[in-house]
């Protein structure tokens, strides 16, 4: 009998909005764990998920999907408390022997064209069967085997191919181009930095990403800088490359009892779409 996730261990079938379903990582999970309950990502502190976390890419991440020998296969999220089973060959053969059941309690992404078997002989040859069993089209299967240098290698290498997509579109540029709501970890509405790669020299800036779209040079997003003109703050819109945005960063704890509006340093709060806030450091001089 191969036991499905347990009852303490509830799946969330939904995937990062943001991850690409086209790559699909399956992950054997490790014997080193977290002392306490936690979602399966975090739980398992072994080198292949240290590996994982060093190396993914923020809205770059594939579908994954982690193979534990005591679960089975379980959605990265699903909370687990510690145990300890390993994946004998005898263990594999249950899996093997319901491997039905074992295919149908797992949360496969659709889609699939790329695969990545990640973990002892074992663990790659119950993946091997469920991905046959689950995905009748032909789809490109890699493993990452030798020794664990080598297999880290082999996992940051498929993580960093694993591109960005846009999703939700929103609307259309007058020359054509669909404009989308997200792009990787990129949202409209979202207060981002500035920085132009070009010019390093050259400060960050708060800036609000308005919309995103494939431009001519790639990646591209449609953003908000304010500039103070004549004592007043006016938005000023332009395009610049998705690589020239980096998340907000936080302002040094001095500076925070120092702002006052109209100041060098000061807080604005903008009301974003759908009602949320968000605080934007200022960094002007009037």
């Amino acid at each position: 009998m191969v036991p499905t996730s347990p009852s303490a261990a509830p799946r969330h079938s939904d995937q990062h909005p943001y991850t690409d379903p086209a790559a699909l990582l399956l992950l054997a999970c490790s014997g080193r764990k977290l002392d306490r309950p936690a979602p399966a990502m975090d739980l398992y502190q072994g080198v292949m998920f240290q590996s994982y976390r060093a190396h993914v890419r923020a809205g770059g991440e594939p579908a994954v999907l982690i193979l534990s020998a005591r679960h089975g296969f379980l959605d990265p999220a699903a909370l687990l408390k510690p145990y300890e089973e390993r994946m004998s060959p005898a263990r594999a053969d249950q899996f093997l022997a319901g491997l039905d059941e074992l295919v149908q309690n797992t949360p496969w992404p659709t889609d699939v064209r790329r695969v990545l078997l990640a973990g002892g002989k074992e663990y790659r040859r119950v993946m091997r069967a469920a991905i046959a069993r689950r995905y009748s089209a032909r789809i490109c299967i890699n493993e990452a085997t030798s020794g664990i240098g080598m297999q880290r290698s082999q996992l940051g290498e498929f993580l960093r191919s694993v591109a960005p997509t846009f999703s939700d579109c929103i609307g259309q540029h007058g020359n054509g181009m669909t404009t989308f709501r997200r792009y990787g970890w990129l949202e409209a509405g979202a207060v981002v930095d500035l920085r132009y790669r070009a010019a390093p020299a050259v400060s960050a800036e708060r800036a609000r990403v308005l919309s995103l779209f494939l431009g001519p040079a790639g990646p591209t997003a449609e953003v908000e800088v304010d500039r103070v003109a004549r004592g007043h703050v006016k938005p000023s819109p332009r395009w610049v490359a998705v690589t020239d945005l980096a998340p907000q960063s936080i302002p040094p704890k001095h500076m925070l009892s120092k702002g006052r509006p109209g100041g060098p340093f000061f807080w604005r709060l903008y009301r974003l779409e759908g009602g949320g806030r968000c605080l934007w450091w200022g960094n002007f001089s009037i």
